[in-house]
Parts: structure tokens; C-alpha cells; sequence
């Protein structure tokens, strides 16, 4: 009987211990948990202040739509030009699709993805379409309805620069103005001005 008793009170003992172990680690986890918590709602709290030329182009976002013109070849035409833009990662950027159908050139068939490098403080917009373009253009705020965005590189062993000019006449209204030069020459000018049909 004596040996039992000491039996069932080191098991009693056992018992107590784990009891303690479990609610100390109970504890602790509460309380990673509970920091966690409190990090990430700092962190969230102390996120930077969204850039100004990021802000100006997430007004882009909805549908638009423009009697554009342009040269290339040394003719001129006009055709309608769409553009959706929609915003995407968490509201951090946006990503286009455009369509046009452009008479001697084809149809037009881009997407472009677009967001702000805090490492170099500017706008980025790649571009990819079905004629022929896959590049990256880096943009800055002239002012506060004015962005421009920059694209040099080489094409045919001379300096390609493409410059597009995005400007607010109203909170509906932009004008868009692309000029392309190939060694100094301009070699296609694109330009439309845009009414927004709808803000998704």
C-alpha cells in the first residue's frame, strides 16, 4: 500500500509538472502570438507614405478611349484606341491592356505592368505587345497632372528613345503623346486624348 501511495504521488507529481509546462508554454506562445500582432499592426502603421507620382498614375485606373492619330512610315492615320487599366498588388500598381486597330500596321495588342521602385524613386511601366515591343520606361512627375515616362535603347545598331507625355486636362480627360526617334530622327508620333467610360 505505501509503495502505491508513493507511486500515485510521484505520478501526481509528474502530473503537476507537465500541467505547469503546458500552461508556461500556453503562456508563451500567447505572447509570440500576441507580438506578432502587435509587429505587424506597427509595421502596417508605420508604412511609408505612398509617392506622389504613384498616386498619379493610379488615377489612370478604369477604361478609356480616344480618336488617336499617328505617324509612322511617313503616313498618318487615325483609329480608336482603348486602353483598362486596373489596379493590382493590393493597390501598389496597375496593370493596362490596350487595343487598337491601326490601318496599314494591324492590330494592336499590348499589356503593361506598372509600379513604383522606391530604390531609384521612379515609375516603371513595362510594356509587351504583339508589334514588336518588350521594354521598360522610367517615369517621373513634372507636375502634379504631368507624368513622363522615358524608354533608350538600341535598335539596328542606332540610339532608340521613346518619350510619352501623360497629361490631365480634367479628372476624365488625359492627353497622351508618344514620340519615338531612331538616331535623332523621329520615327512615329502617337498622340490621342482620352475620355474615361468607366472607373473599373
Amino acid at each position: 500500500m505505501k509503495n502505491n501511495a508513493m507511486k500515485y504521488a510521484r505520478l501526481a507529481g509528474w502530473g503537476a509538472v507537465a500541467l505547469s509546462l503546458s500552461l508556461i508554454a500556453s503562456g508563451t506562445a500567447f505572447l509570440v502570438l500576441f507580438g506578432l500582432s502587435v509587429g505587424v499592426a506597427n509595421a502596417q502603421e508605420q508604412a511609408p507614405a505612398m509617392p506622389e507620382i504613384l498616386k498619379a498614375a493610379l488615377r489612370l485606373e478604369g477604361k478609356w478611349e480616344a480618336n488617336a492619330s499617328g505617324q509612322l512610315g511617313g503616313k498618318t492615320h487615325a483609329f480608336k484606341y482603348n486602353m483598362h487599366f486596373r489596379k493590382t498588388a493590393s493597390g501598389s500598381g496597375l496593370l493596362m491592356y490596350e487595343t487598337a486597330n491601326i490601318p496599314d500596321v494591324g492590330k494592336l495588342d499590348g499589356t503593361n505592368l506598372i509600379g513604383y521602385d522606391p530604390y531609384d524613386g521612379k515609375l516603371h511601366w513595362f510594356s509587351v505587345d504583339n508589334l514588336g515591343t518588350t521594354h521598360d520606361h522610367t517615369g517621373e512627375l513634372l507636375s502634379n497632372d504631368h507624368i513622363r515616362l522615358i524608354h533608350e535603347s538600341s535598335r539596328e545598331g542606332k540610339p532608340y528613345r521613346e518619350q510619352i507625355d501623360i497629361e490631365w486636362i480634367s479628372a476624365d480627360r488625359v492627353k497622351i503623346k508618344l514620340v519615338g526617334t531612331l538616331g535623332g530622327n523621329v520615327e512615329e508620333v502617337l498622340e490621342g486624348t482620352f475620355v474615361r467610360r468607366s472607373r473599373h
